[in-house]
This record gives C-alpha cells, structure tokens and sequence, in this order.
C-alpha cells in the first residue's frame, strides 16, 4: 500500500476556504470520474483506492490518497502519478460541469443534514466537536449559508481560479508531505 499525505495549513483556516477545501476534495475523489480518483483507478498501478482523502476534524487539515495492492517497483510511480495529476489540475482546472456538480452535491450535503439512520443529534454534536475543542465557536460548524455564499461569490469571480490556487498552495508548492508504503 501506497498513501501519499499532506498537511494542509498549520493555522487554522477561515470557513468559507474549510468548505472549499471539501469541494475540492470532492472534485478529487468524490465520485469514480472524479480526476484524481480516475487517474489512479485507470492507471492499473493498484488495486484500489485508499487514504480517504480530506481530514479535516483536528486543527491541522491533512490530505492523503494512495493504492493498496501496488508491487514494490511500482511505489515511485504511485507518487509520480499523484504529484504529476494535482500539478495538471493546478494547471488546467475544472470542467465547468465537474465543479457545478461538486459545488451541487456538497451544498445539499450541507442543506439537507441527512444522516441516515445515524442520529442527527450525536452528528452535530460531531460535526461540532473540531471547533470546540480548539476554542472556536462550536455553532459555527452547523453555519454553512455565509461561508456558501463568500464561496460562491469567490467562484462568481475567479471561476475555477480558486480551486487551482488552493491545489497549488496545498498541494503542489506545498513541502509538508509524506509518501508512506506500507508491506
């Protein structure tokens, strides 16, 4: 296994950049034509995909994404393949479609609060949890119409400039990364 990992920002960041950071993440793994999800399925690199992507539940957001399943010659190549997809999307960007659908998903995510058969309350209380523990408000977390909108505005202007700035500040200039294999 094969799981290459960021630390995303030391300080914490503000929220409307919190939420970008899931839209992103969803435009990275969120579905199996997401880019860097396909990459890395369609590569034939490994077997599936592993490290979940965004955590964003401590102070500190990390990042991690890899293959399980990959021969020892091929550990390099997962790296390389990672490195050189976040640069293209740095470089590229979007489709227009791909953001609009992420951007969709993740608000209804935050609209509808459905938790399925997982207790509403015990999910706040949750979702709540990162920001009381570092002396945030911990209601802020539950917030999602301000940062919504700062984001969208964000979007209105800059298109999907604001994601390829994230993906370079995060990702790719980024030197707090680790490539862990494991055996």
């Amino acid at each position: 296994m094969v799981s290459v990992n960021w630390l995303l920002a030391a300080e914490p960041m503000s929220s409307k950049d919190e939420l970008g950071l899931g839209v992103l993440d969803h435009l990275l793994l969120g579905t199996s034509t997401s880019r860097l999800r396909k990459a890395l399925t369609d590569s034939g690199l490994g077997e599936s995909v592993v490290g979940g992507g965004l955590g964003d539940e401590l102070v500190q957001p990390t990042f991690a994404v890899g293959l399980k399943g990959v021969k020892q010659a091929d550990v390099k190549a997962v790296e390389a393949l990672v490195l050189e997809e976040l640069t293209t999307l740095s470089e590229e960007g979007f489709e227009p479609q791909d953001l609009a659908a992420s951007m969709n998903t993740v608000e209804f995510s935050l609209r509808e609060c459905n938790t399925g058969s997982f207790p509403k309350g015990l999910s706040f209380m949750l979702g709540m949890m990162r920001n009381w523990i570092y002396d945030k408000d911990p209601v802020d977390a539950l917030r999602c119409a301000a940062p919504l909108a700062e984001l969208k505005a964000e979007l209105e202007a800059k298109g999907d400039g604001y994601f390829k700035d994230l993906l370079r500040k995060l990702f790719v200039t980024n030197t707090h990364r680790v490539t862990v294999e494991m055996r």
